[in-house]
């Protein structure tokens, strides 16, 4: 289809080429003989081929001879050319120069108008197309499985458009499967609630019954009860998240108090631990449009998860900054720790919900690899990034860029 379409771009440019050619013959054509004017047909009226004759034109009376011409025009033809037909003067070299640049004009004009065709044939059927292709690609790479090419493209019959019906088949493919799975950890999660609650019921009264010698077995199963509990809500946190459509609430707040409100819960518990947080931010505060719960949640998961990494009597460092890029402002807050890091083909994954980077280490710690995916997430919502990166000498640094009000 596309080599079709050039052949008759380039059948155009012939066509063309042609006039223009046809043109420039035309200009160096020598004029044509003119029709005697109507007075010199009278002026021979009655009279006989080659009797004296004399008609009156603008550039005085002239005198001639009845003849027919060239025409079959029986008129008086003068003896001597008007100015105006005279023959013209032998050319000069200026002349030849006029000429063969109006030539080269022609042609020239011809080729940018057959270059300017091509082009434009080649972008629209082939440049265009392509660049719908890969701004769908990466907008399905970034998460929007509702990217589609379109019917604009997949309605033509060539391989850019078959291409672009495939793509679109995957998306449909990959949209179904992705949403199929948010509905099978939803309704799942919603599922085992009842029995985990009623669970919880009747380790309350068998306790009761056994008496105070069997305590350490229901502190075990209590424990595990309520790990099972906080897994189901941030499974349940992390759907709503996925499948928001930007309907969460958002209201005016100082990221600045949330982060040391934040900080102080975490530090409380860190000291017992033999580790502490500190903050270093900005006094000014730094307003956003955001929603105080889901940030909340997203800020207390990133400093737990430093808290559960960093070395025995060592800090975890808060940090809060006014950054500008982009022709905005953004509040740049940064989370390290003093643990091993992660390795850096991994910083991307451990983003992804239940990865875990060192599995044992991992359920030693008690993480289930949730709270990480639901951080990006709440950031994502609110116009922002988090990105992970290990720190020069040791220890982990989540980067979180959130945009200002």
């Amino acid at each position: 289809m596309l080599l079709r379409r050039v052949c008759q771009a380039l059948c155009v440019v012939v066509l063309l080429m042609g006039l223009a050619a046809a043109q420039t013959q035309r200009l160096q054509a020598p004029p044509a003989h003119r029709i005697p004017p109507h007075e010199a047909v009278v002026a021979c009226d009655g009279k006989r081929e080659g009797e004296p004759c004399a008609f009156s034109s603008q550039h005085g009376v002239l005198d001639g001879q009845c003849v027919a011409g060239v025409e079959n025009i029986f008129a008086c033809r003068p003896n001597r050319r008007p100015p105006e037909d005279a023959e013209a003067p032998p050319a000069t070299s200026y002349d030849k120069w006029r000429q063969y640049a109006i030539t080269l004009a022609s042609y020239g004009a011809t080729a940018i108008i057959a270059a300017l065709l091509t082009w434009y044939v080649f972008l629209r059927y082939s440049i265009v197309p392509l660049r719908r292709l890969r701004k769908v690609t990466q907008q399905l790479a970034e998460g929007d499985l509702s990217a589609r090419v379109g019917e604009g493209l997949v309605h033509r019959k060539n391989e850019v458009a078959n291409l672009g019906r495939d793509v679109d088949l995957m998306a449909v493919r990959i949209e179904t499967l992705v949403g199929a799975h948010q509905r099978l950890i939803r309704d799942v999660s919603h599922e085992l609630r009842s029995p985990l609650s009623r669970l919880n019921v009747a380790l309350e009264l068998a306790r009761q019954s056994a008496g105070p010698s069997l305590s350490a077995p229901f502190d075990r199963i209590e424990r595990e009860s309520n790990r099972l509990n906080d897994l189901i809500s941030q499974l349940l946190t992390l759907t709503r998240l996925e499948n928001d459509n930007g309907m969460i609430q958002k209201t005016p707040l100082d990221i600045a108090a949330l982060i040391a409100e934040v900080a102080a819960d975490a530090d409380f518990e860190a000291k017992s631990n033999g580790r502490t947080v500190e903050v270093t931010a900005e006094h000014a505060p730094l307003m956003i449009n955001g929603n105080r719960e889901l940030l909340s949640q997203a800020l207390e998961n990133l400093v737990r998860n430093a808290i559960r990494y960093t070395a025995k009597a060592t800090a975890v460092e808060i940090s809060l900054q006014k950054k500008e890029s982009v022709s905005r402002l953004w509040a740049r807050i940064e989370i390290r720790d003093h643990g091993p890091g992660v390795p850096e083909p991994e910083l991307k994954d451990i983003f992804r919900p239940f990865y875990r980077v060192n599995e044992a280490h991992e359920r030693q710690s008690g993480g289930a690899g949730v709270g990480l995916a639901i951080a990006e997430r709440a950031v994502l919502l609110h116009g922002g990034r988090l990105i992970a990166l290990n720190a020069p000498s040791a220890g982990l640094i989540m980067k979180m860029d959130l945009p200002l009000s």
